[in-house]
């Protein structure tokens, strides 16, 4: 049993934000109805690096899938009798369309006002960009994100790789409603729970945007230097990269015991934060001609022993082949294949992956008559074009 076992999810979404606030509920507990088109949402397609990747599974696993049509009116009202049970409906259409198909939260909750309504979109529902869409790399480049990602001095614009304003605005979205439906236990009424990219992208700025706003200083880019704290970056060792993280007095002492090299830590230019910060470059120079002399592992070792954060820089395989990961069990097998968890521990309602992602209206016929459709009504829905029953879809090449 889940943390949220008995609460019923609508997921008419597509790509990821909205997907993955999905996910995490459905990881939670929650039972995950995905609603897609009968030839499946765009996502299934979005692969291409062969080995039968794609993306669609990794923010669609543990959730059941039905097909609708949701430009008829019939698939429309399909989603309309689902809602009426519903406990959270989750879109991301671009602001208004769910409106004109009579999906809107205005429709659903007038015939479920307990129903928590989130909205994901690349802007938000309302100013001057509402109508426009949003991808991941829109709101990293319009949140000044992709300004100060890169190395120092560079003029090349750099994203995260990751796409943080999806992944954000999708964890920000499942926190609002959960949110909601603990205010529902106290108002019994739903609410309407927004989340947008470009937001989600520019909160996650916290010292970019905090030195801006009290300062008037404009990031740069910077590397992997911290802005606030060195020597807090990659360094150069005999067999290639680690991390360190120096943000105190206390630990810059100890690192330069570590490194065997005591003096340096009152050494005139690098005895203060400040001094460090100014004189980087020396700094850096002088620290990896130290690390040069032996491993990263090892390095690693020594500053552990000395109570310095560190760590080696790894490849993705590296990370996955790694003992704690592996000790902490974020590895999980749903339908026969690997998958990250959703990394949050519960002790006593763990989180649990009990299938793979489904296939294009596997669980209709399921959904639907669990809904009261009779046999008949979901043959007629099915014949009319307006729901579709299972059919495989093929991972990119």
């Amino acid at each position: 049993m889940g943390a949220l076992t008995g609460l019923k999810v609508l997921d008419c979404t597509h790509v990821i934000a909205g997907a993955y606030c999905s996910m995490v509920l459905a990881d939670l507990g929650a039972d995950v109805i995905k609603i897609e088109p009968p030839g499946g949402e765009s996502t299934r397609g979005l692969g291409g690096t062969g080995g039968g990747f794609r993306a669609f599974d990794f923010v669609n696993r543990n959730k059941r899938a039905i097909a609708l049509d949701l430009t008829t009116e019939a698939g429309a009202a399909v989603v309309r009798r689902l809602a009426e049970t519903a406990d959270i409906f989750v879109e991301n259409y671009r602001p208004g369309s769910l409106d004109r198909m009579g999906l809107g939260y205005a429709e659903l909750a007038k015939v479920n006002p307990r129903l928590v309504y989130c909205s994901v979109s690349g802007f938000g529902l309302d100013g001057p960009y509402r109508s426009r869409g949003g991808f991941d790399l829109i709101a990293q480049a319009m949140s000044g994100i992709m300004s100060f990602v890169g190395e120092a001095g560079s003029e090349t614009p750099c994203s995260t790789a990751v796409p943080i304003s999806d992944l954000n605005a999708g964890l920000f979205a499942a926190t609002g409603v959960l949110a909601a439906i603990q205010s529902r236990h106290v108002t019994g009424k739903g609410q309407q729970v927004e989340s947008s990219l470009l937001e989600s992208a520019l909160a996650y700025t916290i010292w970019e945007s905090g030195m801006y706003l009290t300062t008037g200083a404009v990031a740069q880019r910077n590397g992997t230097r911290h802005r606030l704290a060195a020597p807090y970056e990659a360094l150069k060792t005999a067999d290639g990269h680690m991390v360190v993280g120096v943000n105190s007095q206390r630990l810059w002492k100890r690192f330069c015991e570590a490194l065997g090299d005591t003096a340096l830590a009152d050494e005139p230019g690098f005895e203060t934060t400040g001094g460090r910060m100014k004189n980087r470059d020396a700094l850096q120079a002088r620290i990896e001609a130290i690390l040069a002399t032996d491993t990263s592992a090892n390095w690693v070792l020594r500053l552990e022993a000395k109570g310095v954060p560190a760590g080696p820089l790894n490849t993705i395989a590296q990370a996955w082949d790694d003992p704690q990961v592996k000790a902490r069990g974020l590895l999980v097998e749903a339908g026969g294949r690997p998958f990250p968890r959703t990394p949050i521990k519960l002790h006593d309602t763990p989180v649990a992956l009990t299938r793979g992602p489904a296939e294009v209206g596997e669980h209709t016929r399921e959904v639907l008559g669990d809904a009261g459709y009779s046999a008949t009504e979901i043959d007629a829905l099915i014949a009319a074009g307006a729901a579709a029953v299972e059919r495989k879809t093929e991972i990119p090449a």
